[in-house]
């Protein structure tokens, strides 16, 4: 008899994904769990589906599931709004957060709400542009944590599926924005460019998109005098006496002169309006939700949505999310560490109690919410992410959020709970309890291949009618959670 360790099996997914059996899928030469649309769909515009939520989709259909994500406001998300009452300071204006004097406890509760929000919400397609747009307008939190809360509650979330246009000129104007990137101290007299460097080249046209120095050089002169007031309700002030009122030209259109605020807004509507802003963003958006290298077709269709639309973003990501292009794609995404990390709590229903431990997960797995020092954001392919000791710490997560958790019946040394046993009914077999923990974890039954190797581990050997007598599921169960999210197909969608 063949005796299966969890050590063995972890050795194992060192190797080539396991199984090459209809009806996984094999694309690109990783492995999908699924050939349903459906269950790819909620792969993507969530953070992973819990259980139950893929029958639910499939009894509405794709196109309804779709449209439901993203009109967000017809969604009850009363668990998630309970969650947030806990942590007050995200809901204080600006003025009563500086007054805590403690940007370290804004900044942990800001990371709190963040995980809150991507566990418990049923708003899900939100909460990933949520991120999308924090990572694409990036600002490291670390010493703007106190304006880091309204630049998340009052610019980023209300826009998230709204009108880009609208989205870019609230983070124009956001004093975590504007400090950030120091064009808080942009002088007509010594014009600052770091905002006008990295508005062209990160957030609108791209490194490539048909700018020049001298573009640069006028639109920091357009936005001379945009400034912080910590008077006003938003922070935002524009100083006249600091503004540049000579004439400028940016990409071939002419700013009159004698003229105020009007420069800055007129920049961002010549950008938002650019065909390089339509391609850059189409482009981007494929890469987080299609593949990191998106066919061209899909890429060209996306943006005539984008220009067609103005810059419509609920447009673009429906455009996205029913082409074939997509339908075609399971298995061709990494889960960047934060989605694995999400992914794995609502998965398993882990509560971390401790602060600190929920900080060191997401150090060791490297990527902390708000965390990313440069403005371009975290990388969103997979070689940024690839490396044997990133995934040597996604397995160690696994591990400590479902073995460690659910052996450690004290709640002392881990401080972690779990509800993994609650979460599976009563499975008299190990064919049963494979099942029931795969849809726990993937939200669909694995078959084939996959699933005769997590038996065999359940099991040892002893075949798939091998009965679950406590002993086994004490031994097994939390590694059994922990393996199957450590998996080749957990780890691509």
């Amino acid at each position: 008899m063949t005796t299966t360790t969890r050590r063995g099996f972890l050795r194992g997914l060192l190797q080539p994904p396991f199984s090459q059996s209809l009806p996984v899928v094999m694309v690109g030469g990783k492995t999908a769990v699924s050939a349903d649309p459906i269950h790819h769909l909620l792969n993507r515009i969530s953070w992973g589906p819990r259980p139950g939520e893929v029958a639910q989709a499939q009894a509405v259909g794709y196109a309804a599931t779709l449209e439901s994500q993203l009109d967000p406001d017809s969604i009850d998300d009363s668990e998630a709004e309970a969650r947030l009452a806990d942590i007050p300071i995200l809901h204080l204006s600006r003025h009563d957060i500086y007054r805590l004097e403690n940007d370290y406890r804004v900044w942990q509760m800001l990371l709190r709400g963040m995980i809150a929000r991507a566990v418990t919400s049923r708003r899900q397609l939100l909460e990933r542009m949520v991120e999308f747009w924090s990572d694409h307008f990036n600002i490291s939190a670390e010493g703007f944590a106190n304006e880091y809360v309204a630049f998340q509650r009052d610019v980023v979330r209300p826009h998230a599926l709204g009108s880009f246009r609208d989205l870019l000129i609230e983070t124009a104007k956001s004093p975590a924005m504007l400090q950030y990137l120091d064009n808080y101290v942009n002088l007509a007299e010594h014009p600052n460019e770091n905002y006008a460097r990295e508005l062209l080249e990160l957030h609108t046209l791209g490194v490539d998109g048909g700018y020049t120095e001298t573009d640069v050089k006028e639109v920091a002169r357009a936005f001379t005098g945009w400034t912080v007031a910590n008077k006003t309700r938003t922070g935002f002030y524009f100083e006249p006496y600091n503004h540049d009122t000579g004439m400028k030209r940016v990409l071939g259109h002419t700013l009159p002169t004698d003229r105020g605020i009007e420069d800055g807004l007129q920049v961002l509507s010549i950008l938002a309006s650019h065909p390089s802003t339509a391609v850059f963003l189409s482009r981007k958006l494929c890469v987080r939700f299609v593949s990191d290298n998106p066919p061209d077709s899909l890429v060209a269709a996306v943006t005539a949505v984008w220009q067609q639309t103005q810059g419509d973003i609920k447009a673009v990501l429906r455009a996205i999310f029913l082409s074939d292009e997509f339908l075609q794609s399971a298995g061709q995404k990494l889960r960047r560490p934060l989605d694995f990390f999400i992914g794995a709590l609502r998965a398993t229903g882990t509560e971390i109690r401790y602060q600190w431990l929920l900080e060191e997960m997401l150090n060791e797995l490297g990527q902390p919410p708000y965390g990313w020092h440069p403005p371009n954001g975290y990388p969103d392919v997979a070689g940024a992410w690839s490396s044997s000791g990133g995934l040597l710490a996604r397995w160690n997560v696994a591990m400590r959020l479902t073995h460690g958790a659910y052996s450690d019946s004290q709640d002392f040394g881990y401080g972690l709970a779990t509800p993994l046993r609650e979460r599976i009914g009563e499975p008299q077999t190990a064919g049963e309890l494979v099942d029931a923990v795969a849809a726990q974890v993937f939200g669909v039954p694995l078959a084939g291949s996959d699933r005769a190797a997590f038996v065999e581990y359940v099991a040892e050997g002893g075949g798939e009618e091998t009965a679950v007598s406590p002993r086994l599921l004490g031994r097994k169960l939390g590694s059994l959670y922990g393996l199957m999210l450590a998996s080749p197909q957990y780890q691509w969608r």
